[in-house]
């Protein structure tokens, strides 16, 4: 059938003993090497045991056509005999005359014996091949032995070839057969192809059948080992199945593929491929490595609880708040020699306090500070327009309490920061009965300075961040922008704004791409920088 499609001159893979497609690996020759020294001078037992398919048969085939030319061999395939039988069959194969009915032990034995001396005496060895010996009742196997007794004074007249499967040497090892045993003066194994020989075997095959390309793949040859072990029987069912697959699926080469299913039709489920993570010992290995594991995080868990514990009552944002003493208010009296403070600087000063108090670890109580002679006048906030009047009171007894509002811990943090970046809030000075006018202009002329720099600064931050957009940018820029998509947009006045760019979220400082980086989140727009080139984009657009 698929002879013809691949360009063989006839099937390359017969499970059939033929010596034309004989493949002598390494092993192979080893194996024939140690039965030839078995077949020396000295005679008695030679053992070739092997796996089911591995090619006892072939070797024992080989030695034969090998086997000088006065040698006379008997070989015997099926040894599923009794004494009787086998010595019967003896006589057959060594062309010994005796009378079928009537013939007991003692007569072939007889006769055998004259036939070994009869060989001896023209220069003839006699050599018995017993293929699948394992199949060998003990009673049996010490009828050969007895055989084997006769001999000369330099050697045997008999020599013994015992080909079998492994169970043979197991066989072997009884208390009753010792004897059997310490004869045998040669004994190989013979071992399975490995995987390069896998690959000559079916090369050696499909180029005695004429083949004059590469039909199976590299891959399907190292699956044909690993499903069949090198076991060139089940090597020869599994390549005939593959190059029907190949045939009927019209593929030119076999690949790895076409071999698994061959195998399973061919071989049977018990036949696939196991790697080396579906062992058991492996699987053994990873549960203990896993149980170790988490025996290893328990443990580690345990010992930092107080650790994890600690981190967990008292986050970073928050250790500062643990520390700073609560100030809400700042009372301010009229005294003889002092000047009066605004908010920011009552603020300001609560934020020195609490550094003091953070170096000496001590925390220091709430001071109030006194101004003599002229009443303080009221400071109101532009942003809440909140007026604390004088309460008659306080005129009656000379002196004015102003209360600034509550000042929190994280409004003391924001003024700590203030010093360097943010700007101080607008305060203004309304005039209250009982307040000198120089005293007022005082207040004015400072509040007015406050102004200024604030006005100053805001004017010089709004500058720097006055930057041209992308499309006024060189050329090279904007060809080197990689595509942008800006789905989302947060804006936080504390920095902790995102954007979604190419559906991820992206934080200010983070790069968006390579060598472009995410400068600042504004309220309508973002800034870039690309290889040091800044620009500024809608915060929704597309690029």
């Amino acid at each position: 059938m698929y002879t013809a499609y691949f360009g063989l001159k006839e099937k390359p893979f017969s499970i059939a003993p033929d010596p034309q497609y004989l493949f002598m690996s390494d092993r192979h020759r080893e194996a024939l090497a140690h039965l030839t020294y078995g077949l020396g001078d000295a005679g008695g037992f030679v053992l070739l045991t092997g796996e089911v398919g591995t090619g006892k048969t072939t070797v024992s085939r080989c030695l034969m056509e090998r086997l000088p030319e006065n040698t006379q061999a008997a070989f015997i395939l099926n040894p599923t005999l009794s004494s009787h039988e086998l010595l019967a069959t003896i006589c057959d194969e060594l062309k010994i005359r005796y009378r079928k009915t009537g013939a007991t032990l003692k007569t072939l034995t007889d006769k055998i014996q004259d036939k070994l001396l009869k060989n001896h005496k023209e220069g003839v060895n006699t050599l018995l091949i017993i293929d699948e010996a394992q199949h060998l009742q003990p009673e049996v196997l010490e009828q050969l032995r007895l055989l084997t007794n006769l001999e000369t004074n330099t050697k045997k007249l008999l020599q013994v070839i015992l080909i079998g499967q492994p169970e043979l040497q197991t066989l072997l090892k009884r208390r009753d057969l010792r004897q059997l045993a310490q004869r045998i003066t040669a004994r190989y194994h013979l071992m399975p192809l490995n995987r390069e020989e896998v690959a000559q075997y079916i090369k050696h095959r499909l180029s005695i059948a004429e083949c004059i390309r590469a039909v199976f793949s590299k891959s399907a040859m190292n699956t044909i080992h690993d499903i069949c072990g090198g076991i060139p029987r089940l090597i020869n069912l599994v390549c005939e199945r593959a190059l029907l697959n190949a045939y009927s699926s019209n593929v030119a080469t076999v690949d790895k593929k076409i071999v698994l299913i061959s195998a399973r039709e061919a071989l049977g489920d018990e036949y696939q491929v196991h790697y080396w993570w579906q062992h058991r010992s492996i699987k053994w290995l990873c549960g203990l490595l896993l149980v170790s594991a988490v025996a290893a995080g328990a443990y580690f868990t345990g010992s930092n609880k107080e650790n994890i514990s600690f981190f967990e009552e008292k986050p970073k944002n928050e250790t500062s708040k643990a520390s700073v003493k609560p100030v809400t208010k700042v009372v301010v009296e009229k005294t003889n020699n002092s000047e009066t403070l605004t908010e920011y600087e009552a603020a300001e000063h609560v934020a020195v306090e609490q550094e003091t108090a953070e170096q000496e670890t001590v925390e220091p109580a709430p001071k109030e500070e006194t101004i003599d002679e002229n009443p303080t006048p009221k400071i109101i906030e532009e942003k809440t327009q909140e007026v604390v009047k004088n309460e008659p009171e306080a005129e009656t007894k000379n002196d004015v309490s102003v209360a600034n509002e509550e000042v929190t811990n994280q409004q003391v943090n924001t003024v700590v920061a203030a010093k360097k970046v943010q700007q101080p809030k607008k305060l203004s000075v309304e005039n209250v009965e009982g307040v000198s006018s120089e005293l007022l202009d005082k207040f004015k002329k400072a509040l007015n300075e406050v102004d200024t720099m604030s006005d100053t600064e805001e004017l010089s931050s709004s500058t720097s961040e006055d930057i041209s957009p992308i499309e006024k940018m060189p050329t090279w820029v904007q060809n080197g922008v990689p595509k942008l998509q800006f789905e989302q947009h947060i804006y936080a006045s504390d920095g902790q704004g995102w954007v979604k760019v190419n559906g991820r979220d992206r934080y200010e400082g983070d790069n968006i791409a390579r060598e472009l980086i995410l400068v600042r989140i504004l309220p309508q727009k973002v800034v870039l920088n690309f290889r040091g080139e800044k620009f500024s984009m809608p915060a929704l657009s597309s690029w």
